[in-house]
């Protein structure tokens, strides 16, 4: 990979996001009660999402590298860790070996493959200046693992669906409240974010919104009979309370307190997620 070195290539491809790719796709995998024989088919799809992830990770970064001279200048391309032609060229090659890895999964895998590889670039080089669009792919990728993993079992079902829609809004939520903490850099350089076009206080409004809509989501699934004690207890007894604690801060929201919202949405994701995967496994009697 040329000169980087090694921190700043982890740096780039940020492999924390790319592990809850993988737990998306466990969910998408238990929840789809996939037969023993299609295990093989389990490994391919825990590492196509992450590959493509990183790749997008990195592109974005080449793309951004202006901004976060002004926002983040301690990352990988600004700090000189890490060269922009290394970024793109890392774009490249993680991106062809997750779609050549999805090949095998079948038409379907690969579609999605390969539109995530391709939307990654549109998404960092036109799409993310546009604001609200973006932070709606983005969203849409973090759902898609769940899907991704379903029909690589090829059992998708209704019960995944709900699961991804959870993973959608909740991560659109996040997304938004994110905004707000690069508000400042992101005006700079005239990109019509969420926070940009209607102020902390819109943008913290709508976040609010979407994390209300995920609570609702995240109590069908339990009351449709769906899900087991497993899914109640971090789904819903722990992930909820500060789903709403962060709803009510959010129109309250300015660019100090958006960083503690946004690691207080990703811990109730990562709650969320757990009771999802682990529900399967614990049902009641």
């Amino acid at each position: 990979m040329g000169g980087g070195n090694i921190r700043g290539y982890l740096r780039l491809f940020r492999p924390k996001n790319a592990l809850m790719s993988i737990l998306g796709v466990l969910v998408g995998w238990v929840n789809a009660s996939a037969p023993p024989e299609l295990i093989p088919n389990l490994i391919l799809a825990c590492a196509v999402p992450p590959l493509i992830l990183m790749a997008g990770n990195a592109v974005n970064d080449y793309f951004d590298a202006p901004i976060d001279r002004v926002n983040k200048p301690d990352r990988p391309i600004p700090s000189g860790e890490v060269s922009p032609s290394e970024a793109m060229s890392s774009y490249i090659v993680l991106s062809l070996i997750g779609v050549a890895l999805s090949i095998p999964l079948g038409v379907e895998e690969f579609i999605i493959a390969s539109l995530f590889a391709l939307s990654w670039y549109l998404y960092a080089r036109w799409i993310k200046a546009m604001g609200l669009v973006g932070n709606i792919l983005v969203s849409l990728g973090v759902a898609f693992t769940l899907i991704f993993g379903a029909l690589a079992a090829d059992g998708l079902n209704g019960k995944v669906i709900l699961f991804s829609m959870i993973a959608f809004t909740s991560n659109l939520a996040r997304e938004v409240v994110k905004t707000v903490e690069d508000l400042k850099g992101d005006s700079i350089y005239g990109l019509r974010t969420v926070a940009v076009v209607m102020g902390p206080r819109g943008a913290g409004a709508y976040a609010s919104l979407m994390i209300v809509v995920t609570s609702v989501l995240t109590l069908i699934p339990p009351l449709a009979g769906l899900t087991g004690p497993a899914y109640f207890l971090l789904s819903v007894v722990l992930s909820l309370p500060l789903l709403l604690y962060s709803a009510r801060e959010s129109l309250k929201i300015d660019e100090i307190k958006a960083k503690r919202l946004s690691s207080m949405l990703k811990l109730s994701m990562f709650l969320g997620i757990m009771g999802m995967l682990l529900d399967p496994f614990i049902q009641g009697t």
